[in-house]
C-alpha cells in the first residue's frame, strides 16, 4: 500500500508571536492536543493511549452525547485496535457521514489520534482505509475556524479523491488515464463497464471483453493535436508504435482498437490500486453499489443516464440528421488508396468513408432522407441498430451469425432507388456485396448540455459520506456531433483530459475543500468552447448545407435538373481543386498523387446518372466554414503545441480585418467554381431522368477561377427550381417532410426560404457565385 504521512515526529510548534497562514497540506492542533497525549505516554501501548486520549477528550466536550459515547467506545474492549476504536466513532457518532465540510473538534481529535498512532502511514486491511478516506476526506476542511492558538503543526495525510465513472468507451478509459497519471497518487479511479469481464491469466485476473460483446467496428480519424495531449506511454500504447496517417494531422484507427489498447493501458502496473475496473454496469436505482465518492462522472454515451437523470432542463438540441452505416472486412486492405478515397470523400456530402488500410475495415456511410430512413429495415421489419443489425446475402444464403429475418430488406429489392444508391456507394469506393458483414441505420442528433457539472445531493445517494458530491459529463454524454466532419471522439477524449486536468488542478490547490461548483468553472468554460468550435464550426454547416433529413430530401428531389455533364465535371472539378489544396499543405503525409483526375473520372463513370447529379447536390464539403483554431485543454498541452496554438489565433485575427480588401490575393484553394461555359446551367423543363448505366459525358470541362464572381453570371429568371404546389408531384419523390425545406449552409437549419429564393439559392449553391 501507498504511504499517506510524513512520520508524526516530522512537525513544529509555531510561537504566539508568529502569524498562522497554514499551507494546503498543514493540519494544526492546539498544543492542548500534545501535552495530553504526552500524559499518556507512560502508558505500554498506542492503543492504550488512544483510549486514554479519547476518555480525557470526552470529559472536556460540551456535548453530553459525545462524552457518553466516547467513554463507551474507549471501554469496549472489543476494540482491540486503533482503527478499530476510530471506525466505531465513525459509526456510531458521525453516521459514517459528515454533516458538514467543515472542520469539528471531535473530527480532529480523532485526526490526532490516528497520526500520532501512525496509522495514516501504513495501511493494514481495508477496515483501515475506509476509516482514514472517512477522517482524512480531500474534500474536508483541514482546520477549525478560528484557528487554534499557539498551533503544533502536521501535514495532513490526505485520502485519495474518489471519482467513479459510468461507462468503459475511450472516453471514460481517457479520462481515467488522464485522472490517475496528473493526479499522482492522490485519485482513485472506478470504471463501471456491463461490456466486461473478469478473465484470468498467466498474471491473475485482468479485465477483457468477451467474444460476444457488441463492438463498435467505425474507424474514425484522431487528430494530432488530440493524442498530443496524452502522455509519451498512453500515445504508444494506443498506437502500438505504428499511427495510420491518412488524413493530414492525423491517424486513423478502429475504435474497437482505442478500446481494447486503453483498456490494456489502465491495467499497467503504475496504476495498480489507482484504476479499478468493474465488470458490471450501474444505473441509478443501483448506484449505491459504488460506495462513496466525490465525482461522478458521466461518459455513459450518447444515451447517457447520468445526463437525463442529473442535468434534465439543461439539454438542448441543435439539429439532426440520418445516416445508413455499412460494416466492412476486406483483410488485404482497401480497394482504393487513402488518397483518393479522401478527394472521392470530400467532394460530396452523400457518402462517407472512414477506414483502415491496415486491416481493411471500417465504414461507408451515406446520409438518408426520412423517407430512406423509415426503409432501413430487416425483412420482419425491424429497424436494423447496432443491437439488430442487418446483413446481405453472400450466395443467396444468410451469413454466419445472422438469422433470415435479419436479411436487409432493401437488398431483397434490387430494383428500388434505395438499394441502387447503396449499390452506387460501395462502387464509388471499390467494395463488393461480400465484402459487407452488417448494416444500421444511424440516428445523429446534435445536442449538448449547459452545464458539464452539477451538485449531486446527498439525499439522492445514501452511500455519500458528506453533504453533497459533484456529477460531470463527458464525451457524447456531454455533446453529440455530426459524424461527418469526424470528431465525436476527439471531442470525447479532449473533454476526458480536460476533465482530469481541471479536478487535479482543483485538488492541488485546495479549491476541491467544500466540493464547490466553482472549482470546475474552467471545466463549464470549456465544455462551453468546445460545443462553439464543433456544433457551429462543424455539425452546423454540415446540417445548414445537406444534412438534415427534409433539406437531402428537397435536394436530391431536384436532381434530375442537373445535365449529365453538369453533375460529372462538377464532382470532377471539386475533387481536383480538394485534392490540389490537400497536397500542397506540409503535413500531407502521402507522396503527391499523379493522374488524379483519370482515376477520378473512371471511378465516376461506374455509377449511375442520379447517383452522380444526388451526389453534385448534396455539394463538397464545408471546410472554409468549418475552419479555425482548435479548442484544447490548456492545461494538458505541451509547450510547442501551446505556440502552434496561439499562432493560428493570431492569424485568424489578422486575416479577419483583410477579408474585405479588393486586392487581396487569392490562394488556389480559395478558388470558386463556375458552370461549364456553353453549356445551360439547368434545363428549362427538365425531364424525368430515369437511371442509367454511366452517365453521358460531353466535352466542356468545369473551369477553376480566381475571380470572386463568374464571369457569366447565371440567370435566374431561367431556372425552373420552384417548390412543387401540392397539385404537382417531383419526378423523384423523396423526404415525406411537410413544409418548404433550407437549402444550403447559407440558410439557417431552423429558417425556411420562400419560394421565390428557391431558384437562387439553389443556384448559389450549385455554382458558388457571390450575390
Amino acid at each position: 500500500m501507498r504511504g499517506r504521512s510524513l512520520s508524526p515526529a516530522v512537525f513544529h510548534r509555531r510561537s504566539r508571536s508568529q502569524s498562522v497562514a497554514p499551507a494546503l497540506d498543514d493540519i494544526l492542533f492546539p498544543k492542548s492536543f500534545e501535552d495530553e497525549w504526552e500524559l499518556a505516554d507512560a502508558r505500554k501501548t498506542d492503543l492504550e493511549r488512544a483510549r486514554f486520549f479519547m476518555i480525557r477528550f470526552g470529559n472536556t466536550s460540551k456535548d453530553p452525547m459525545i462524552q457518553i459515547e466516547l467513554l463507551a467506545i474507549a471501554s469496549n474492549q472489543h476494540n482491540r485496535t486503533v482503527p478499530a476504536l476510530a471506525f466505531a466513532v465513525q459509526t456510531r457518532i458521525f453516521a459514517n457521514r459528515h454533516a458538514t465540510f467543515a472542520a469539528t473538534p471531535l473530527l480532529q481529535c480523532m485526526r490526532f489520534l490516528l497520526i500520532k498512532t501512525r496509522v495514516s502511514e501504513v495501511m493494514f486491511s481495508d477496515r483501515t482505509k475506509v476509516v482514514l478516506d472517512f477522517f482524512f476526506d480531500p474534500a474536508m476542511a483541514r482546520n477549525l475556524d478560528p484557528l487554534p492558538k499557539d498551533p503544533i503543526i502536521y501535514k495532513y495525510p490526505a485520502a485519495h479523491l474518489k471519482v467513479a465513472i459510468v461507462g468503459g468507451g475511450p472516453t471514460a478509459l481517457s479520462s481515467a488515464i488522464s485522472l490517475a497519471e496528473k493526479g499522482a497518487g492522490k485519485v482513485e479511479v472506478h470504471m463501471y463497464e456491463r461490456r466486461w469481464v473478469a478473465k484470468t491469466g498467466p498474471n491473475g485476473t485482468y479485465i477483457d471483453y468477451p467474444p460476444t460483446a457488441r463492438r463498435r467496428d467505425q474507424v474514425v480519424t484522431l487528430q494530432d493535436s488530440v493524442t498530443t495531449l496524452m502522455s509519451t506511454a498512453t500515445r504508444e500504447a494506443l498506437f502500438e508504435g505504428r499511427p495510420e496517417n491518412v488524413w493530414p494531422g492525423s491517424a486513423n484507427i478502429q475504435i474497437r482498437k482505442v478500446e481494447d489498447r486503453l483498456l490494456k493501458r489502465c491495467q499497467a502496473d503504475e496504476f495498480r490500486g489507482l484504476i479499478h475496473l468493474h465488470p458490471e454496469g450501474v444505473e441509478r436505482d443501483s448506484l449505491s453499489k459504488v460506495g462513496d465518492f466525490h465525482v461522478l462522472l458521466g461518459a455513459d454515451g450518447a444515451a447517457s443516464w447520468v445526463r437525463k437523470s442529473y442535468f434534465e432542463g439543461y439539454e438542448k438540441e441543435r439539429g439532426r440528421s440520418y445516416a445508413l452505416g455499412l460494416a466492412f472486412d476486406r483483410p488485404e486492405g482497401l480497394p482504393w488508396s487513402q488518397p483518393l478515397n479522401m478527394f472521392l470523400t470530400l467532394g460530396q456530402t452523400r457518402y462517407l468513408l472512414n477506414a483502415s488500410n491496415f486491416d481493411g475495415r471500417g465504414y461507408l456511410n451515406m446520409q438518408l432522407t426520412e423517407e430512406e430512413w423509415h426503409k432501413m429495415v430487416s425483412v420482419d421489419g425491424q429497424p436494423v441498430t447496432f443491437g439488430n443489425p442487418g446483413c446481405l446475402r453472400l450466395d443467396g444464403k444468410v451469413p454466419d451469425g445472422f438469422k433470415e429475418s435479419q436479411v436487409f430488406a432493401p437488398s431483397e429489392d434490387r430494383e428500388s432507388l434505395l438499394w441502387k444508391s447503396i449499390e452506387d456507394g460501395l462502387k464509388l469506393f471499390g467494395f463488393k456485396e461480400s465484402e459487407v458483414i452488417n448494416v444500421v441505420r444511424i440516428p445523429i442528433v446534435v445536442q449538448a448540455v449547459r452545464e458539464g457539472v452539477q451538485h449531486l445531493p446527498q439525499g439522492d445517494v445514501l452511500c455519500i459520506n458528506r453533504p453533497h458530491a459533484l456529477v460531470a459529463v463527458a464525451g457524447d454524454a456531454a455533446m453529440t456531433v455530426h459524424f461527418w466532419p469526424g470528431r465525436g471522439l476527439n471531442s470525447g477524449i479532449k473533454s476526458g483530459i480536460a476533465l482530469g486536468d481541471e479536478i487535479v488542478h482543483a485538488l492541488n490547490s485546495g479549491r476541491f475543500i467544500g466540493l464547490p461548483l466553482a472549482a470546475m468553472k474552467e471545466y463549464n468554460d470549456f465544455i462551453l468552447k468546445l460545443q462553439g468550435r464543433e456544433h457551429d464550426k462543424r455539425s452546423i454547416p454540415i446540417l445548414n448545407q445537406s444534412g438534415t433529413p427534409e433539406t437531402l430530401g428537397w435536394l436530391l428531389s431536384k436532381a434530375y435538373t442537373v445535365p449529365d455533364n453538369v453533375a460529372i465535371e462538377w464532382l470532377v472539378g471539386a475533387m481536383m481543386q480538394i485534392a490540389d489544396r490537400l497536397q500542397e499543405r506540409a503535413d500531407w503525409p502521402f507522396e503527391p498523387v499523379a493522374n488524379i483526375e483519370p482515376q477520378l473520372r473512371i471511378v465516376l463513370r461506374q455509377l449511375t446518372s442520379l447517383t452522380l447529379k444526388e451526389m453534385a447536390v448534396s455539394f463538397p464539403w464545408p471546410t472554409r466554414e468549418m475552419g479555425g483554431a482548435e479548442v484544447l485543454p490548456i492545461r494538458s498541452m505541451k509547450p510547442e503545441e501551446k505556440n502552434k496554438w496561439l499562432q493560428q489565433l493570431f492569424a485568424l485575427v489578422q486575416d479577419g480585418p483583410s477579408k474585405g480588401t479588393a486586392n487581396r490575393t487569392r490562394s488556389p484553394s480559395s478558388s470558386r467554381f463556375e458552370a461549364p461555359r456553353g453549356v445551360s446551367p439547368i434545363p428549362l423543363s427538365p425531364p424525368p431522368v430515369p437511371r442509367s448505366p454511366s452517365p453521358s459525358h460531353l466535352e466542356p470541362t468545369l473551369q477553376r477561377s480566381n475571380a470572386a464572381r463568374s464571369p457569366s453570371p447565371i440567370r435566374f429568371d431561367q431556372i425552373n427550381l420552384t417548390v412543387p404546389t401540392d397539385n404537382e408531384t417531383p419526378k423523384r419523390p423523396r423526404s415525406s417532410s411537410s413544409g418548404e425545406a433550407s437549402l444550403v449552409r447559407l440558410l439557417s437549419v431552423t429558417q425556411r426560404p420562400g419560394r421565390a429564393m428557391l431558384a437562387d439559392a439553389m443556384s448559389l449553391a450549385l455554382f458558388r457565385v457571390d450575390e
